[in-house]
């Protein structure tokens, strides 16, 4: 698969520049690049090129910010994020990142962290993050468990008090249960109802069968 993709790498020519992209928001680091192309005028202008990063799916990735606070949202900046998994063969590691992948003028994406976390059976057990304040003193905050290729928001409300970090998903599939359950609710009390009606009709029915019966009988 890598040779694959060397070959592939090997045929473009004439790149003026690459960059590293996440193109399908799958916290999985693609590839785009830029090369020289000759228009129908023979003027030189410039093409795209994508190479999905597609080589194992089955790999873990998160995500992972950390901002200022909700409103303002700024990066803070020379964090380190720790997280500790158990892969497949039960084996648990500890895997670290820091900084932002791209944070430079000109970059394509937000300010993400991205952790490798290799293929695992089961949630991140710790997620930790840790950061110096200016007067020196490391504040750490820890979470368990955290969904896998999830993306990460640490919302330090500019304290460094790590107590009062919070931690938020965006996407976040749990803060759809109140209107999943409503909907459930809601739902259920409108087949509730359509019962209702069927049986007071059909006993309507059995109710006019018996009173027919019984002129019949007195006939």
């Amino acid at each position: 698969m890598g040779e694959e993709f060397g070959t592939l790498l090997n045929n473009i020519t004439d790149v003026q520049y690459a960059v590293f992209f996440d193109l399908m928001e799958d916290s999985s680091v693609d590839i785009l690049i830029v090369t020289d192309k000759v228009l129908a005028s023979e003027e030189t202008g410039t093409q795209l090129k994508a190479i999905y990063n597609n080589i194992d799916m089955s790999n873990f990735y998160i995500k992972v910010r950390m901002i200022s606070d909700e409103t303002v949202a700024s990066q803070v900046m020379s964090a380190s994020m720790r997280c500790v998994v158990t892969l497949l063969n039960d084996r648990k590691i500890v895997v670290q990142g820091g900084h932002t992948s791209q944070n430079a003028y000109h970059s394509l994406q937000a300010p993400f962290t991205f952790i490798g976390i290799g293929r695992s059976n089961n949630f991140i057990e710790e997620f930790s993050i840790a950061l110096y304040s200016s007067s020196g003193k490391r504040s750490m905050r820890t979470w368990t468990p955290v969904i896998p290729k999830s993306v990460l928001f640490v919302i330090t409300d500019m304290s460094d008090n790590a107590d009062s970090w919070g931690l938020t998903l965006l996407l976040n599939p749990t803060g759809k249960i109140p209107l999943i359950l409503l909907c459930d609710g809601v739902f259920l009390l409108v087949l509730g109802l359509v019962i209702i009606v069927f049986h007071l009709y059909e006993k309507a029915e059995d109710e006019r069968e018996k009173q027919s019966v019984k002129a019949f009988n007195f006939f």
